[in-house]
């Protein structure tokens, strides 16, 4: 440890709050999930709105409007965000959103013996305590 810059292994310890900020920004990621969620399920409650009422699924106006809100917010990457946002309504069909998910999950676990999920919390076990370790 270089006693004058408070530098560990050529990172920064403590004193200068990296633990506080990586705190923090685990919150963060597990706020902007949980409205990932949210968002998702909503949007996924208009599109069976849309449907009941006779309308396609999807509004290709309003999906571009939501790109260009995206990109006028946080540049190229934004839209790419909002590309990515929209996609995760359309991958469960609208309607049973949440039965469907749980009965994919439980066959899923059924015909690998749960082999996927486990292998999924090791790797991001793994990952986790590689990123702490840094």
């Amino acid at each position: 440890m270089n006693e004058g810059t408070g530098a560990v292994n050529g990172g920064v310890n403590d004193v200068n709050g990296t633990a506080r900020h990586r705190s923090r920004i685990h919150e963060l990621d597990r706020d902007i999930a949980r409205l990932i969620r949210l968002r998702t399920d909503e949007d996924r409650r208009l599109q069976d709105a849309r449907r009941a009422a006779g309308h396609p699924r999807t509004d290709l106006a309003w999906e571009n409007s939501v790109l260009r809100g995206y990109l006028e917010a946080l540049g190229p990457d934004g839209a790419q965000l909002a590309l990515l946002l929209l996609g995760l309504a359309r991958r469960t069909p609208p309607g049973a959103a949440a039965e469907q998910e749980e009965g994919t999950e439980e066959r899923t676990r059924q015909r690998t013996g749960g082999r996927t999920r486990q292998r999924t919390e090791e790797r991001t076990a793994e990952r986790t305590k590689e990123h702490t370790s840094r």
